[in-house]
């Protein structure tokens, strides 16, 4: 089966509140709020064409709660590739990590082949910083941990590309090899303004910012449709 049959689906794990969200929208709308909004599950879906070849790019927003073992779990088992985020300035939530990446191990069988980054997010909170990046270095190399290590501020937009350029070096996906350097050009347009670049960018901006879960809750009344049959949860673009 070819790169363009396939979706590959990057999950996004850790404890509440490290920022994974935040992560997510400053790489695909370069924008960044404050306000905190507890996520349940969000999917973005991606298309790239790349000089003929279609990677399509999902990428699920998961719960930082452990409330929900079971979607979790289920998270885990239909992943092609990991992001492990906690925060610097919160101990636990690498703790969490660490939690994670057992879990992991225990339902991955191929789990050392699965493409996996380790982001310690806010370092723009360095005065308050309780977990120390030797430390986690040290973490990753005695346990024999997969994938790679970054440190990043979704706030000042430090390093989050590379999250995404190591993700690709790491995918066994051949078209993939020629994303990084067009991601990379369309990311510095956007970051000049802060704004999209274009037209069609901002469309894709008010689409993104209608995606919802595509797991429904269980513990709240079903959301309606406004009718149409061909609404789609996952935006394209």
């Amino acid at each position: 089966m070819g790169d363009s049959d396939l979706r590959h689906r990057l999950v996004v794990l850790g404890a509440g509140k490290v920022g994974k969200s935040s992560i997510i929208a400053r790489f695909l709308q370069a924008h960044f709020t404050d306000k905190y909004r507890e996520t349940i599950e969000d999917l973005h879906c991606r298309e790239y064409d790349i000089n003929g070849s279609v990677i399509k790019v999902d990428i699920l927003d998961t719960a930082g709660s452990q409330a929900f073992p079971a979607m979790r779990r289920l998270s885990i088992s239909t992943a092609h590739a990991f992001l492990l985020v906690y925060s610097i300035d919160d101990k636990d939530s690498f703790d969490e990590v660490k939690q994670i990446y057992e879990q992991i191990r225990e339902q991955k069988s191929n789990y050392h082949e699965i493409p996996l980054v380790v982001v310690g997010n806010k370092t723009d909170l360095n005065l308050d910083r309780q977990v120390d990046k030797n430390d986690v270095e040290d973490h990753i190399a005695r346990e024999n941990w997969h994938g790679s290590f970054i440190e990043v501020s979704a706030k000042t937009n430090t390093n989050i590309l590379d999250i995404f350029q190591q993700l690709l070096h790491q995918a066994n996906i051949p078209a993939a090899r020629q994303l990084s350097p067009i991601l990379r050009r369309r990311m510095s347009e956007r970051s000049k303004t802060g704004k999209p670049s274009s037209i069609q960018e901002a469309s894709e901006e008010k689409m993104m910012r209608r995606s919802r879960s595509l797991i429904r809750r269980t513990s709240k009344p079903k959301m309606k449709h406004d009718g149409d049959p061909s609404r789609n949860d996952c935006v394209i673009s």
